[in-house]
């Protein structure tokens, strides 16, 4: 069975998590580990071939199933089915009414210690005769994907079969008969103990609803309600039709907004902007603004002048704020839907979304969205968690949580790629004071890991900032909690050496007595002596990294900067730091990294090829730009300033 990152080791190879991201993405784009299959059931002819009997079974559901559990749950003597799907619905119980004469038997089994065997003694065989059959069961730890079958071992006897014998090999070794065994009855054997205690027959009768859920009818449109309210980036702005920058955030100080997307081009969206304009009453009467804005040009950079959008809305009977969405906006709100909706989808237009006071995004809808539905929608929230989990569901049903939590890390990371690094630090702390991690709870568990990633990812941010004491303490504390992952160890040696400690060296020198064969750690090293202002050893740990893996991407980065930018006349080779620049372009994602084009621009400039340098060096000074990357956006700046003061020589 292969196994997920949390599951595999402390700190899995990166390559590993690579492959186990994509396969999710696949998963969330709505593919399907099967495609579009049917569940399948089949019976063993005992002739070496299997019939298919999946539809006169009622198991071919559409579901895409992943565990399956057999266990007798009303105590009848046949198997009963426990079903976990990856979609809805998430459980299925299915119970076997099928009417039969055969007899049965079910046995549980108890080793013991003492002789050497567990109390749960798996891989325990047992061997029964039955007339002129021999049947065998063996105890499993685990059936199908992630799943635990019951202990009790279940014998179909036949219509007429009579026990014989019962033997039980021990994985001790050690073989064992039983007696007192009959049919249609539940018996536990225990290793030593030579007769077989009954246990009684209850036949508890487990009444089922009905395995064919209301669905509603298909529609072009999308509703979703998020179960727990999410907090918009404080400063998200829009530009009005006067051409002036307005913080959401003033919209919503004193009640809900429905800020909605729309196009010049798309006839929906004009329909529904009328729909807006005839029910500026009744929003009013609800306490809730409209605002309505432009996504036009966002494409292909041509925006609408704003007397065509204020034409083109009063045209369409829309009465209410108006403006234009930015592409950084966009990308916010697209952004946090992906990473809190499973399914990852891009925004249509029309697309409205429903925030609350003081900008909590409660509802989005996907296409024209009815005004009695609105209305209702806005008439519901603010009335508690219970109410907007039961809003939530399109399904009737018991939730047995709080509903869906939301990955801390992945709303933080847009906020941040965003340029919010204020909102994406408020939204880590308050995670992690409501996750307290009880005193004495074993450090590396599932919960502790969880934590500890987001106390590493508040360090990097505090990084960024340049607090590099204040990330240290987050790093320090990151490794505390998981202590087995080596990335948590490299990060917080790094974070030694931007604080200006010393003893950074010695502590990224025994990584690399531990690993000596690890790119990572070399790196590490590497990493350290550089931001130390150590660039001969930097040079010389990079270089060795690169020896054992030529693709080591920060190995690359860091060399090829060395070779571009040091201070060092012996350590600056230009065309050294072309070839490595553009090897380092050659990795993925690689022309969408602002950093990696600065240097490269850099190794253009120490090799004297002025104009590609400052070509590339304003190209990454855009990319920096739009991405809201203050300090590399100073650091670009000052190299486009080297270049034009390099030409002048």
């Amino acid at each position: 069975m292969s196994k997920s990152p949390l599951s595999q080791t402390s700190d899995p190879d990166q390559s590993y998590l690579d492959s186990f991201s994509r396969l999710g993405g696949r998963i969330r784009s709505g593919n399907s580990f099967s495609g579009n299959e049917r569940n399948c059931a089949f019976y063993n002819l005992s002739d070496g071939n299997f019939t298919e009997l999946s539809y006169s079974l009622g198991l071919d559901y559409l579901d895409d199933g992943r565990g399956l559990a057999v266990t007798d749950l009303d105590d009848d003597g046949d198997p009963d089915y426990c079903v976990t799907n990856r979609t809805a619905p998430r459980l299925r119980l299915l119970r076997n009414d099928l009417k039969t004469d055969n007899r049965w038997v079910t046995l549980r089994l108890y080793g013991d210690p003492e002789k050497n065997c567990p109390r749960d003694p798996v891989g325990a065989k047992v061997e029964m005769k039955v007339g002129s059959r021999t049947l065998f069961r063996t105890l499993y730890a685990g059936d199908s994907f992630l799943s635990q079958s019951s202990k009790w071992l279940h014998f179909g006897l036949g219509v007429s079969g009579e026990i014989n014998s019962v033997k039980v090999r021990w994985p001790s070794g050690h073989t064992e008969s039983f007696v007192g065994i009959y049919p249609g009855g539940k018996f536990i054997i225990r290793q030593g103990k030579k007769d077989a205690v009954p246990v009684p027959v209850k036949g508890v009768r487990t009444e089922l609803a009905s395995s064919t859920p209301a669905l509603p009818d298909p529609i072009e449109t999308a509703r979703i309600r998020l179960s727990q309210p999410l907090k918009l980036p404080e400063k998200l702005k829009y530009i009005d039709t006067n051409g002036k920058s307005i913080f959401i955030d003033d919209l919503t100080s004193d009640g809900p907004i429905l800020i909605n997307l729309w196009a010049s081009w798309c006839a929906p969206c004009l329909l529904e902007l009328g729909e807006f304009g005839a029910a500026s009453k009744r929003f009013r009467e609800a306490g809730i603004k409209v605002l309505a804005l432009s996504v036009d040009g966002l494409s292909d950079g041509q925006k609408l002048r704003p007397d065509r959008i204020r034409s083109v809305l009063e045209g369409s009977g829309y009465v209410g704020n108006a403006g234009f969405a930015d592409d950084r906006l966009i990308r916010v709100l697209n952004a946090l839907i992906l990473e809190t909706i499973y399914r990852h989808r891009d925004l249509p237009v029309p697309t409205s979304f429903l925030i609350d006071k003081g900008s909590w995004l409660t509802v989005i809808y996907k296409g024209p969205v009815d005004v009695d539905l609105l209305l209702e929608d806005r008439s519901k929230i603010g009335l508690g968690p219970q109410v907007a989990l039961r809003e939530s569901s399109p399904f009737g049903g018991t939730w047995i949580g709080k509903g869906f939590k939301k990955d801390p890390i992945s709303v933080a990371s847009v906020y941040r790629e965003s340029g919010y690094l204020n909102d994406a630090k408020a939204y880590l702390k308050d995670f992690i004071s409501s996750h307290k991690i009880i005193p004495g709870s074993d450090p590396g568990s599932r919960k502790s890991s969880q934590l500890s990633e987001v106390h590493f990812f508040l360090g990097e941010i505090l990084a960024e900032e340049k607090k590099f004491n204040d990330s240290l303490i987050e790093f320090k504390v990151a490794s505390h909690l998981n202590p087995g992952s080596k990335s948590m160890l490299m990060r917080k040696i790094y974070a030694l050496a931007q604080a200006g400690k010393n003893t950074a060296i010695e502590e990224a020198l025994g990584t690399v007595r531990k690993f000596p064969n690890d790119p990572n750690a070399l790196t590490l090293l590497g990493d350290v002596h550089y931001t130390l202002g150590q660039s001969l050893p930097a040079a010389s740990a990079f270089t060795k990294a690169l020896k054992v893996n030529p693709k080591t991407i920060p190995a690359l980065r860091g060399l090829a900067l060395i070779r571009s930018t040091a201070k060092e006349d012996e350590l600056r080779d230009g065309k050294e730091g072309v070839r490595l620049a553009e090897f380092l372009m050659s990795s993925p994602g690689a022309d969408q990294n602002p950093d990696f084009i600065r240097i490269l621009a850099a190794a253009h400039l120490e090799s004297g090829e002025y104009m590609k340098s400052r070509i590339l060096a304003e190209k990454a000074l855009r990319m920096a730009r739009n991405k809201g990357l203050a300090l590399l956006t100073d650091e670009i700046e000052s190299l486009l300033n080297s270049i034009r003061e390099r030409r002048k020589e």
